[in-house]
């Protein structure tokens, strides 16, 4: 494959840019198109078809109370506790009237419709609504006679009479056989239906609505409400109302004439609507019940093409929540006017595209002649660097960005000849002041006889202390712990050697003395003591330290592989530093018998008893640090 020149590759990226930007561009702004046509199906959705179950909310709200005051009923509690079924249905429909109220005179149970909530819905639809005259349900007269199936009175139109039956503890329908001969066919299907929620009632703790299809396409609006005696169930009332009847059907038409949606309910795997056509039913239903199956929490949409026009399609639960046969509210959109304008959206993007191509083009090669020669310069000096060649340096052509661009680079190509320098040395040495000798040429890399003091930093009772933190406890306590230490060891001229677990090792003489090393040590030691005891005040973590200080000569230099090493001290002295440190007490610090000759009358210290350590074959005098007498240089 022949070599691509830079200018070539410019006019090429030029081409890829214009024409990246166009189609982000485009792809976002028809998205933005796309969610302006889906927030206006929304608003439309939300002021619109919302109406219906919103009124449904409106109009049962006062019948869950009743229901709920029913349930609660001593009578009920105790016919139900009794299996007295048909007291039980009798005591039922007395309080009902109260929930259904009178008749009305002129002999028809079906009084004009209340007018919604203001501010309910849009002033289109008010209007709507307000002409139709649609009746809403009056289920119940006043008086329905002793029986269930009293006939209406002659020249009166039959009281549509609301759907009532009751669930024991265990779910099962209580019957009446006495009441099974004046039962419709209709309410012996009720009694028949809501046998099906018998497993859910044992899980009832409130209310909850659900949907029947009692046939013929007559569904049901079922209210359960659980009776409870001394905290415990023993059984539920379920109450009916029919649910898409003429009041449902003036709403969707309404919605229909004042909206381009078309809207319905899904229940039970059944499409109820009276504004879908006819011819497209079928399609939508058969993709509605493979989505609700797939996803019963609704998704944003979903995009369904019907004669090859494609609909955006919106569902919403009724009943949310509910352990009872859900309905859902449903939305058709027309995606036309959408995808119209996407189309236009499209054609004029093009042409703007085409006509911002011939500008890029243009300006890639103006351009391209003046950079090409620097580009090249600096793509020759990125691969000397690449190859370890840090000594580069790029001629500098005036004040503009190329200028500063060879600037930038000769600088950076310096800072990688240091850093270079540096990582061949950090690598191997922990400690700054180490690294920075190392840098001075001040010592040598190998070992070296040096008199030092030794510390021993541990803290007491860690493992009882930690036996029950999580990992990131421990950790978050030590970091807090050795932080603080370390700044303490830090401002008395000492080094960090290493942290052993929860112990810290200090050096005091190596790699560089700063003279009266063993005093700095055991000020050091005194207060490193005192910023944990003020850190205990503060801090969640109380913890208590132990701190062990020997003098003498160390072998201190680089230890280890011959691909890493760390420096350290070795010796008799680090051995007793740290025996020394497992005998002192909590917040004791006890340092050797060369500790102590060096420091003098500089100190008080209280002598301990000789102790034999492990690794020292005679007994050891050891001295407990008192107070350090003077001050620090």
């Amino acid at each position: 494959m022949p070599r691509l020149s830079f200018r070539l590759k410019l006019l090429v990226a030029m081409m890829l840019v214009v024409g990246g930007v166009s189609g982000v561009t485009l792809f976002l702004t028809q998205k933005r198109v796309q969610a302006a046509y889906e927030k206006l199906f929304r608003d439309k959705l939300e002021a619109l078809v919302t109406y219906v179950p919103k009124e449904q909310e409106m109009r049962i709200g006062q019948i869950k109370e009743e229901c709920a005051r029913l349930a609660k009923l001593p009578r009920i509690r105790a016919a139900m506790e009794a299996g007295e079924v048909e007291r039980l249905y009798l005591i039922g429909r007395d309080e009902l009237k109260i929930i259904v109220g009178d008749p009305v005179e002129s002999g028809t149970d079906t009084p004009p419709a209340p007018p919604p909530a203001p501010g309910f819905i849009a002033e289109p639809l008010k209007q709507k609504l307000s002409s139709t005259n649609a009746p809403l349900p009056r289920p119940l007269a006043k008086e329905v006679g002793k029986k269930f199936g009293a006939k209406p009175a002659p020249g009166q139109r039959a009281p549509r009479i609301p759907f009532l039956g009751f669930l024991d503890a265990e779910g099962k329908v209580m019957e009446a056989p006495e009441l099974e001969k004046v039962l419709t066919p209709e309410r012996r299907n009720f009694l028949k239906q809501i046998a099906r929620f018998g497993p859910v009632v044992r899980l009832l703790h409130e209310q909850e609505v659900g949907y029947l299809e009692l046939g013929n396409g007559r569904v049901t609006e079922i209210i359960v409400t659980p009776v409870f005696n001394d905290g415990h169930l023993i059984g539920a009332v379920v109450y009916g109302i029919k649910f898409f009847d003429v009041v449902a059907d003036a709403a969707e038409r309404v919605i229909a004439e004042v909206s381009d949606i078309e809207s319905g309910t899904w229940i039970e795997g059944k499409l109820y609507t009276r504004t879908i056509p006819d011819a497209v039913r079928d399609t939508l239903a058969g993709q509605l019940a493979a989505e609700i199956r797939a996803n019963p929490e609704p998704r944003e949409n979903f995009m369904v093409a019907i004669h090859g026009v494609p609909h955006r399609v919106f569902y919403t639960p009724l009943n949310e929540g509910s352990p009872l046969p859900v309905a859902y509210k449903i939305g058709l959109y027309s995606s036309a006017g959408a995808l119209q304008a996407q189309a236009s959206l499209r054609s004029d993007f093009l042409r703007f595209t085409g006509v911002a191509t011939l500008g890029a083009l243009a300006l890639s090669l103006l351009l391209s002649h003046g950079l090409s020669v620097p580009i090249r310069e600096l793509v020759g000096a990125t691969e000397r660097i690449s190859a370890g060649d840090f000594a580069i340096q790029l001629p500098e052509r005036g004040k503009d960005d190329l200028g500063r661009l060879a600037k930038s680079f000769n600088e950076m190509a310096a800072e990688l000849a240091l850093k270079e320098k540096y990582h061949s040395i950090l690598h191997t040495i922990a400690d700054k002041d180490v690294a920075q000798q190392l840098l001075e040429g001040k010592i040598a890399l190998g070992g070296e006889l040096r008199e030092a003091t030794v510390m021993f930093c541990d803290i007491r009772g860690f493992t009882a202390l930690t036996q029950n933190m999580s990992p990131a406890e421990v950790i978050a306590l030590l970091n807090e712990h050795m932080t603080v230490l370390t700044k303490v060891v830090t401002e008395h001229h000492g080094v960090v050697d290493k942290f052993i677990g929860d112990s810290i090792m200090a050096l005091f003489g190596a790699p560089k003395s700063y003279g009266d090393d063993a005093l700095n040590a055991v000020r050091c030691a005194q207060r490193m003591m005192s910023e944990r005891a003020k850190l205990n005040l503060t801090s969640r973590y109380q913890l208590q330290m132990g701190i062990g200080l020997a003098t003498g000569q160390v072998l201190a230099g680089n230890m280890g592989s011959a691909n890493r090493s760390n420096y350290t001290v070795l010796g008799e002295r680090v051995n007793l530093a740290a025996r020394l440190c497992s005998v002192a007490g909590r917040g004791e610090i006890v340092i050797g018998p060369t500790t102590r000759e060096q420091l003098g009358d500089r100190i008080m210290v209280e002598q301990m008893d000789p102790m034999q350590l492990k690794g020292f074959s005679d007994s050891v005098v050891a001295y407990k640090l008192i107070e350090v007498r003077t001050e620090p240089r």
